[in-house]
């Protein structure tokens, strides 16, 4: 693995060498732990805020399927009072029309 590099080196130096690069290692080590840990932070903190807006969506859906129930039923409503009020009117129209005809025949 080391080949010429190490040749002529004492078992001193060598274990010098392989404790530096240890060193190094466990430097890296620790940085991908960091990162790691930041990630999984992160992760979490993003699913956290994806569950809060799930439930707000929940809401304006629930919200919305009210509104609507209640603007359905208050069409239906005002469609019973449109019904009436024409029918109302033509009565007027012919208790009048029927006065009218009364009159006439009696004048």
């Amino acid at each position: 693995m080391f080949g010429d590099s190490r040749r002529g080196m004492s078992v001193d130096d060598i274990r010098q060498d392989q404790q530096r690069v240890i060193e190094e290692q466990d430097r890296g080590l620790e940085a991908i732990s960091q990162s790691l840990a930041r990630t999984k932070r992160m992760g979490i903190a993003i699913g956290d805020e994806v569950d809060d807006q799930n439930d707000l969506i929940e809401e304006i859906k629930d919200k919305t399927e009210t509104v609507h129930s209640k603007f359905h039923k208050e069409n239906q409503h005002i469609n019973i009072v449109l019904q009436k009020s024409s029918t109302t009117a033509l009565w007027v129209i012919i208790v009048v029309l029927f006065v009218a005809i009364i009159i006439l025949l009696i004048v």
